[in-house]
C-alpha cells in the first residue's frame, strides 16, 4: 500500500513517561499497548540507505508487515515521507513487492541482496485522537535500537496525521509540551540504527549539504535550508546537554547563525509575515546567550594558567545560564513555532510575492551571491587601515557570503562549477580565519571585563597583527580574483 505519512516527531526524557500517560490530551483513553520488534534490511554496501530508503519488517503479535520508506530529505521535527506497506509471512522481506522509486534508484536485483542489519525493540502505547472531524494517532515509544550487542536507547512521541490539517499536530504537541519537556526529533529510528551500525561516536554536527536540486523553487529551497539549520542546532543542543563541550556549543551557535542568515537571504519572500519578527527576536536572544560562552571558549587557550582557571569558573556559570535558556519552555516552543511556520506559515500560505516564491531558485541564488560578493568587496577595501569595528563588519560580510555559498552550491552541480566553488570557499575560509583572529585580539579585553576579571592581557604583538592583516588582505584579493561558481 502506497501512502504519504505526515508525522511530527518529538523526543522526551524516559523519566517523564508516567507524566505523559496522564496527559489531559488522553483523558478517557487508556491507550493500546504493543510490543513492536522491527528488523531493518539493507545490502552489504548499504545501497538502500545511500539512495534515501529504509526497508523493515515489523512484528506485532503474530503478524508481520513490510514497510519501505523514502526519507523525504533531512527533516526537522515534521516528517513527510512516502511509505509502502505489505503484509508478509514471517520476518523475511518480499523483494518482488518493492515500489518503483526504489527499483529505479537501486534496482530489484540489488535490493534482493539485502540482509538483516539492525533491530528496533519498542514498547509502544497508541492513542487515537479525534478533533472536529480530524484524526491524529499519538504513539509513545520507549525502547532501543540494537546492532549485535551494542544498543542505543530512544524515547519518542510520534504524532501522525490521519486526516485533517497538519496544524493540529503542532497544537497537540504544545499541549503535551506544557506537561512534559519535548524537543523536536531530528532522527528517525532508521537514522539511529545506521549511526549505531557505523559505530559513530557522538561528536559536534557540522552543517550538512542542503538537498536542493537545480530545478527547485524559491519556496522549496528556503524550506530545505532552514530545516537543515534547525537540524544542525538540535543535534548539537542534545550533545551540549550531555557534554558541555565547546565544539557542541560552537556548532549549535553556527546552526542558529546560519538560520538567521537564511532569513535575511530570503527576506523578499518572507516580507509581511507577522510571525517572522518574534521568531527572529527569539533566535537572536538564544544566539546571544550561547555567544557569551563561545567568547570565553575562544579566549581561554591564550591565557596563562591562573587567569584561565578563573575564567573557566566564569565559563561554567555562563554555560549553566545557557543550558537553563535551552531547557526553558520558551526555547522549546520557539523550535515548535519554527517548524510549524516553515511548514504552514503565511510566507507560503499567503505569500507577499507568489510569483517569486514559486519561481526557480537558481536565478534568485545567483543574484543573492553577486550582491553578497559586492558587499564584501566594498567593505573589505583597505583592510589594514580600517578600524577594528570596520574589520569586524568585513568579517560579518564574509561570513554571510560563505553561508549563502554553502546553501546554494547544490544548484550549480557541474564539475567546473563545483571546482570553482571549492576554490571560492577555500579563499573565503582563509579570509574569515584571519579576520576572526584579528577580532579575537580586539575583543579579548571586553570579554575579560564582562567576566569581572581584572587581568591585563599582554599588548598585541605588532608583528603578529601586521602578519594577520597582510594575510587577510592577500586572501581578500585572491577571493576577488577567484572565478564565480554561479556565473
Amino acid at each position: 500500500m502506497d501512502n504519504r505519512e505526515v508525522e511530527l516527531k518529538l523526543e522526551f526524557d524516559p523519566a517523564d513517561r508516567a507524566l505523559l500517560a496522564d496527559a489531559p490530551l488522553f483523558a478517557g483513553q487508556k491507550g493500546q499497548a504493543a510490543h513492536l520488534v522491527a528488523t531493518y534490511f539493507d545490502t552489504p554496501a548499504l545501497d538502500l540507505h545511500r539512495a534515501g530508503f529504509s526497508l523493515r519488517v515489523r512484528r506485532k503479535g503474530r503478524a508481520h508487515v513490510q514497510t519501505i520508506k523514502a526519507d523525504g530529505g533531512r527533516a526537522a521535527g515534521l516528517f513527510a515521507r512516502s511509505e509502502w506497506e505489505k503484509p508478509v509471512e514471517g520476518n523475511v522481506p518480499l523483494f518482488d513487492a518493492i515500489p518503483d522509486p526504489l527499483d529505479r534508484a537501486v534496482g530489484a536485483a540489488t535490493v534482493a541482496t539485502a540482509d538483516k542489519i539492525f533491530v528496533t525493540d519498542i514498547e509502544r502505547t497508541v492513542h487515537r485522537l479525534d478533533r472536529d472531524g480530524q484524526g491524529v494517532e499519538c504513539a509513545i515509544d520507549i525502547g532501543r535500537v540494537r546492532v549485535g550487542r551494542r544498543a542505543t536507547p530512544l524515547a519518542e512521541v510520534e504524532l501522525e496525521l490521519l486526516s485533517g490539517e497538519p496544524a493540529l499536530l503542532f497544537s497537540m504537541a504544545r499541549q503535551l509540551n506544557d506537561l512534559v519537556p519535548l524537543r523536536l526529533g531530528m532522527r528517525s529510528k532508521s537514522d539511529r540504527g545506521y549511526a549505531l551500525l557505523a559505530k559513530e561516536r557522538r561528536k559536534p554536527a557540522k552543517a550538512e549539504p542542503i538537498a536542493i536540486g537545480p530545478d527547485a523553487t524559491v519556496e522549496q529551497a528556503f524550506r530545505a535550508i532552514a530545516q537543515g539549520c534547525i537540524r544542525q542546532f538540535r543535534l548539537n543542543e542534545d550533545l551540549l546537554f550531555t557534554t558541555g563541550a565547546p565544539g557542541a556549543l560552537h556548532q549549535a551557535r553556527v546552526g542558529l547563525r546560519r538560520l538567521r542568515s537564511a532569513l535575511s537571504i530570503f527576506a523578499p519572500v518572507l516580507a509581511g509575515d507577522p510571525t517572522l519578527a518574534p521568531l527572529k527576536e527569539g533566535l537572536r536572544a538564544l544566539a546571544a546567550t550561547l555567544g557569551r560562552v563561545r567568547n570565553i571558549d575562544v579566549l581561554l587557550p591564550s591565557l596563562p594558567d591562573d587567569a584561565a582557571a578563573r575564567l573557566a569558573l566564569v565559563r561554567a556559570e555562563a554555560l549553566a545560564d545557557a543550558e537553563l535558556r535551552l531547557q526553558a519552555r520558551e526555547t522549546r516552543i520557539l523550535m515548535l513555532d519554527l517548524a510549524e511556520w516553515l511548514a504552514l506559515g503565511e510566507w507560503c500560505s499567503r505569500p507577499a510575492d507568489a510569483a517569486l516564491l514559486h519561481a526557480p531558485v537558481r536565478p534568485f541564488a545567483a543574484e543573492i551571491l553577486s550582491d553578497r560578493r559586492k558587499r564584501l568587496k566594498r567593505k573589505g577595501k583597505n583592510l589594514a587601515r580600517r578600524s577594528d569595528e570596520r574589520r569586524h563588519q568585513t568579517r560579518i560580510a564574509a561570513k554571510k557570503l560563505r553561508y549563502a555559498s554553502e546553501f546554494f552550491a547544490p544548484l550549480f552541480p557541474k564539475n567546473k562549477q563545483q571546482r570553482r566553488h571549492a576554490a571560492f570557499s577555500a579563499m573565503l575560509e582563509k579570509l574569515q580565519d584571519d579576520l576572526g583572529a584579528l577580532n579575537d585580539l580586539a575583543t579579548a579585553p571586553a570579554t575579560l571585563a564582562a567576566a569581572g576579571i581584572g587581568f591585563d592581557l599582554p599588548a598585541p604583538d605588532d608583528k603578529a597583527q601586521r602578519r594577520l592583516l597582510r594575510r587577510a588582505e592577500k586572501a581578500y584579493a585572491a577571493l576577488l580574483d577567484t572565478r564565480r561558481f554561479w556565473g
